[in-house]
């Protein structure tokens, strides 16, 4: 299983880790997972905005707006909030991303969700060009 080393992940960059995730359906669906840190704690969404039905980073390597106040869609604009995910834009306000549980163990970001099952792992992206991702 491709592991993603927990110090590869600092306060200014993110990474992306496909997955197969099993919900309450008997079919597994394949999924990419946001994965970063937000004023120390450790984050993971799948990365799919409500609006669009698309990745947040589909047209830049980015996930935060540059004062990192917010998780930011690069296609719209749309805002979320990074330690809830929840939406702040008019179209989707209220909705949330699908938040997936991870942890640092022994030097390793861990998935701990029990139906998940990692496929690829990305490695972490710094903040291109300053922008505080």
């Amino acid at each position: 299983m491709p592991n993603l080393p927990a110090e590869a992940l600092s306060e200014t960059s993110f990474a992306t880790v496909d997955v197969l995730l099993h919900s309450q359906t008997p079919r597994a669906r394949r999924a990419n997972v946001l994965v970063f840190r937000y004023r120390g704690r450790l984050y993971a969404y799948v990365n799919h905005c409500m609006h669009m039905h698309r990745p947040l980073n589909c047209q830049e390597d980015a996930v935060f707006d540059p004062e990192r106040r917010w998780l930011r869609c690069s296609m719209h604009g749309f805002i979320f909030e990074p330690d809830t995910g929840i939406c702040r834009s008019p179209v989707c306000e209220g909705q949330a991303l699908q938040a997936v549980k991870v942890a640092e163990e022994d030097g390793l970001i861990v998935f701990k969700e029990k139906q998940l099952q990692v496929l690829a792992v990305h490695a972490a992206k710094a903040a291109p060009g300053g922008e505080h991702a």
